[in-house]
């Protein structure tokens, strides 16, 4: 009993590690929005918000899907074999890759008619090149359980980045030119933090060719996936602003409020970044009904705790302006709790070798997303767009439990997640029928007399699966 206690405590305390680490990642986004929004050009902002996601894209090009191979192979063949076939390999494709990109770049750039120099290409390349290197190293670090060091790197690029744009757009003047510096330099910054286990994962003897050729058929329908993935995420705000009515200030309204619901999405990728290399160990019924049922319960009291609390969030630190957007936030919530079930699902698709289902299960979720945001936008706008984010994440969430049936059923305490789940939903429903928004009279009675009461009635349940699992 006191072993599985341990164990349960040192998955948490990594589990909640790897999330912080994650989450400075992920700070950057939102600290830099004020430094761009007031120092830079709208136009330069949308240059700086376009380069981001062509990198996001061309990130899943780099990665080849040899992340995914990673943590497949770590445990099944030698660790160091496979470690450094991983980067060798990802070193000779990266430096093909940029250099085709290089070239492209240097014959076509006058057409595409670039808003900064053509010398920032070499850097954006070097970007990739670099961003796909610390991706792999950090990977290393997960597979080798070592937080600490991933959460070192994760929040020294923060600060270099936050330190560079500072210095380049706010004290040189640099404008446009200054940010895209401050991107290049950030990569390289986190490379060299990273590069010891760069130069210790990179030993020629350990290249196996037969290994590589098992690691890019398995990589391979992750491509695919990543990309799918990607256009959930990006679609909506694309689709927002050709189909609703108001066009662009909807896009505003629901970007902003899609910040706050996604805090969810922080947590489930913070979990899997522990999750992922630990259930690669294999199988066990025991851990993953508890560790499976434990994370499901904390992500439905989170999605819950946001959804009432947004409009008091909403009073203190979003403009007026954009508070009619946060109604959207509940629906935001909730979906990452679908995309919760899906990511605590996926152990079979490594396990029992279905990789080639993981384009399926997302493409089936992006496809759901299109649909959805198509008829639902026209006719009440961004809020379609929210409610197609949910039924793609319960698309996917529903047909990878459905196929797992057959594959690997993997049991969680679904009777208890479900009472959770409608007494959850019927604190929200509530809030909401009552209207209750940041202009209210109303809104700190509601939002924390709420929140008080949704978590004395769920204490009783935390006690009680503490007590049981």
């Amino acid at each position: 009993m006191k072993r599985n206690l341990v164990l349960n405590f040192n998955f948490w305390r990594t589990t909640s590690l790897y999330g912080f680490g994650f989450l400075g990642l992920r700070l950057i986004s939102f600290i830099l929005v004020p430094i761009y929004t007031n120092l830079l050009t709208p136009s330069d902002t949308g240059v700086i918000f376009i380069i981001y996601t062509f990198l996001a894209f061309l990130n899943t090009l780099y990665s080849r899907g040899m992340d995914a191979s990673l943590f497949k192979y770590f445990n099944e063949k030698d660790s160091s074999e496979v470690v450094s076939t991983s980067i060798i390999y990802s070193v000779k494709y990266g430096a093909c890759i940029s250099s085709l990109l290089i070239l492209f770049f240097f014959f076509y750039s006058d057409s595409l008619s670039l808003p900064f120099e053509n010398i920032f290409i070499l850097g954006l390349t070097l970007v990739l090149f670099c961003d796909m290197i610390s991706s792999r190293c950090l990977n290393i670090l997960r597979l080798l359980n070592r937080p600490q060091y991933y959460i070192f790197s994760c929040f020294f690029s923060v600060g270099v980045s936050l330190i560079l744009n500072v210095y380049f757009i706010n004290f040189l003047k640099m404008g446009l030119n200054g940010a895209i510096i401050a991107i290049i330099f950030s990569a390289l910054f986190q490379f060299f933090i990273l590069s010891p286990v760069f130069f210790k994962s990179l030993n020629i003897r350990f290249y196996n060719l037969k290994l590589l050729y098992k690691m890019k058929k398995t990589g391979l329908p992750f491509i695919p996936a990543a990309v799918f993935l990607i256009l959930i995420e990006l679609a909506d705000r694309w689709m927002i602003g050709i189909l609703s009515p108001n066009g662009t200030a909807d896009v505003g309204l629901y970007g902003s409020a899609y910040k706050f619901g996604s805090l969810i999405m922080l947590c489930v990728k913070g979990f899997n970044l522990n999750w992922q290399p630990y259930y690669l160990k294999g199988y066990n019924q025991v851990k993953f009904y508890k560790i499976g049922t434990l994370f499901l319960f904390f992500l439905i009291a989170m999605a819950t705790f946001i959804s009432l609390l947004w409009p008091l969030l909403f009073k203190f630190l979003i403009g007026p302006l954009y508070w009619k957007g946060g109604i959207i936030i509940p629906i935001i919530s909730i979906s990452y709790v679908f995309y919760g079930l899906f990511i605590l699902q996926m152990p079979s698709i490594y396990l029992k070798n279905k990789e080639n289902w993981a384009p399926v299960f997302w493409g089936s979720g992006l496809l759901m997303n299109l649909i959805c945001n198509y008829f639902l936008i026209i006719y009440i706008g961004y809020y379609g767009a929210a409610f197609s984010t949910l039924l793609s994440y319960m698309t996917m969430s529903f047909f990878l439990y459905y196929k797992n049936r057959k594959w690997m059923p993997i049991n969680y305490n679904y009777n208890l997640i479900g009472i959770v789940f409608i007494i959850s939903m019927a604190f929200i429903v509530f809030q909401y029928n009552f209207n209750i928004g940041p202009e209210s009279n109303r809104v700190y009675f509601f939002s924390i007399g709420f929140s008080f009461l949704y978590l004395s009635l769920m204490t009783p349940f935390a006690i009680y699966m503490k007590n049981k699992l």
